[in-house]
């Protein structure tokens, strides 16, 4: 009880703080298009980079970012730079659209490239996990990855592209299945490499916060207050809410 506590309150505290909510992909389930919370292109783009739409090398004008460098994207609402359209059909998912950013627009209008990148061959995700729509009304508005609430779910889990289980959940049902999943993620290796990453950015901005050239300027008291936060490194508790808000673990697939 005290995890779900420490979760919730966590939670509600830090969509508060940080930016930005992401664009969400999109799923359409009998003609019918939601909002879809995972991103199940992302793995296949680690297994298939020559597919990405910024960083492969499909796309002629995206070029310069083949070496790795960042794409400043027309807005940080979507940091994978596309949004992928998915149906289901069949209980078979499928990805049908994905949509790039114009570079030459002013308005931020997003264009089809899912025939320059793939032309009419049939793509095979094999993708497992659970997908998360959103099928109800929005409860809480956030500004932190996909950390909204609403009063309604479906969930479907997939196995190879197969759909293989759907339900839907109300909010409390919701929640008990993120802390299901959320504490078989902590059982993960991709969780035990998450940690490692982030106390080690925490040790470097800590080496940065604390830098002679970076106090240098600041009174005794701004000093004593910056030294102080970082007299110890960050809680599990507090690491598990910042985890809980901000990965997306669908490859952990639990029972709902």
């Amino acid at each position: 009880m005290r995890f779900k506590i420490v979760i919730l309150l966590f939670t509600f505290s830090i969509l508060k703080i940080f930016a930005t909510g992401q664009e969400p992909d999109k799923i359409i389930i009998n003609n019918k298009e939601y909002d879809l919370l995972n991103n199940p292109l992302e793995k296949y783009f680690q297994n298939h980079p020559e597919y990405h739409p910024i960083y492969g090398p499909k796309l002629s004008e995206f070029q310069k970012y083949r070496n790795g460098e960042r794409m400043l994207s027309f807005s940080t609402s979507n940091s994978r730079d596309y949004i992928a359209t998915f149906t289901i059909e069949k209980n078979i998912l499928s990805v049908v659209d994905i949509k790039i950013q114009d570079l030459n627009s002013e308005n931020e209008d997003y264009i089809s490239v899912y025939k320059q990148l793939f032309g009419d061959q049939k793509i095979v995700l094999d993708y497992s996990g659970i997908l998360v729509i959103p099928t109800g009304d929005l409860i809480e508005t956030a500004n932190f990855g996909y950390s909204y609430l609403f009063t309604q779910y479906k969930l479907m889990t997939i196995n190879k592209d197969n759909v293989v289980k759907e339900k839907e959940l109300n909010k409390d049902e919701f929640m008990k299945f993120r802390f299901t999943q959320f504490r078989e993620y902590k059982k993960s290796e991709d969780y035990k490499i998450e940690l490692k990453n982030y106390l080690k950015n925490w040790e470097a901005e800590k080496k940065s916060e604390l830098s002679p050239e970076n106090i240098k300027k600041m009174s005794k008291k701004e000093m004593a207050q910056l030294k102080k936060e970082y007299a110890q490194p960050p809680t599990e508790d507090h690491i598990d809410g910042y985890f809980f808000v901000s990965q997306n673990p669908d490859f952990i697939i639990v029972d709902y």
